[in-house]
């Protein structure tokens, strides 16, 4: 191994994972394992994504190893986004997403890396087309109808009527809300604000024609089990529900609430008051799509 080429890998590792604010810990576990097969890693982050979702080679790869192939990803990633002539700041706070994803997992299992699902989300950020703007992260999307027509399969139901005002293939910003997110009502106000700017000046050609949203966060069912003033609610009324499913399990809320299901109601945590309120009524819970129109 050349031991000056190394170095000098280790070095832009290093910047690159302080720039997308993991702590120095991380920093320092993530660059050790990076030094015992640097060839191997770097190897790996080129051919990451090739094939097709969700067949990634990223994918077979074990949970620190992933953590690792992404952290040498990002010197790639951030030239792509400095190509489209995204400001530094938004490109940050766009990959800050590894760093919050990995400390989700280290929380949740004990020890560092990344699953599966996450890498698989994050060819949104190999792919360039992801933007945090503020408290929210918004895709370059175009509209898909989750029923028979537009998926496939009849997940939800939407009116002609919604149909023929936003044509499945319209371009939009898929909204979607990081973990620990700050959705109070001035924050999500400024996010929605800024991204209207954002857009208009950075992708002028793309158009979009409005927010989307597909969120357990939507759903009717949540605002039975949740404060009058609740920051959820408040997130919700922005959109015009235009879909929605129960789900008598509320899986996806759930897995968001709770982090996992539990085999026993006891075993589920009671920290915040979302937690302690959906316990016992999994049955308000569910899917639901909202627009909001941009003009």
């Amino acid at each position: 191994m050349d031991m000056r080429k190394l170095k000098e890998q280790l070095e832009i590792l290093k910047e690159n994972l302080a720039f997308s604010r993991f702590t120095e810990e991380e920093r320092f576990e993530i660059c050790s394992c990076y030094a015992l097969r640097e060839s191997y890693y770097q190897c790996q982050a080129k051919r990451a994504y090739d094939g097709a979702e969700p067949d990634f080679p990223i994918c077979g790869k074990s949970p620190l190893n992933r953590l690792v192939i992404w952290c040498c990803k990002l010197p790639e990633v951030r030239r792509k986004y400095q190509a489209m002539g995204i400001p530094e700041k938004v490109i940050q706070d766009t990959v800050w997403d590894i760093a919050l994803r990995a400390a989700q997992y280290r929380k949740k299992n004990g020890v560092p890396g990344l699953s599966k699902e996450d890498v698989i989300w994050f060819r949104h950020l190999n792919n360039g087309e992801i933007f945090q703007i503020g408290a929210l992260q918004y895709q370059l999307f175009h509209m898909v109808y989750l029923d028979k027509e537009g998926c496939g399969e009849d997940y939800m139901q939407f009116s002609m009527e919604q149909k023929s005002s936003l044509p499945q293939g319209t371009p939009v910003l898929n909204v979607h809300i990081p973990v620990g997110a700050d959705i109070s009502p001035a924050s999500v106000h400024a996010s929605f604000s800024a991204a209207k700017q954002f857009f208009a000046e950075y992708f002028p050609d793309f158009g979009a024609k409005a927010f989307l949203c597909y969120s357990w966060l939507l759903y009717p069912g949540m605002l039975e089990i949740l404060p009058e003033k609740s920051n959820i609610a408040a997130f919700a009324s922005n959109f015009k529900l235009i879909g929605q499913v129960q789900d008598p399990y509320g899986s996806d809320a759930v897995k968001r609430i709770y982090g996992r299901r539990f085999p026993r109601r006891r075993e589920y945590p009671q920290e915040t008051r979302l937690q302690r309120n959906a316990l016992g009524n999994f049955s308000k819970l569910g899917m639901a799509c909202g627009v909001i129109e941009i003009t």
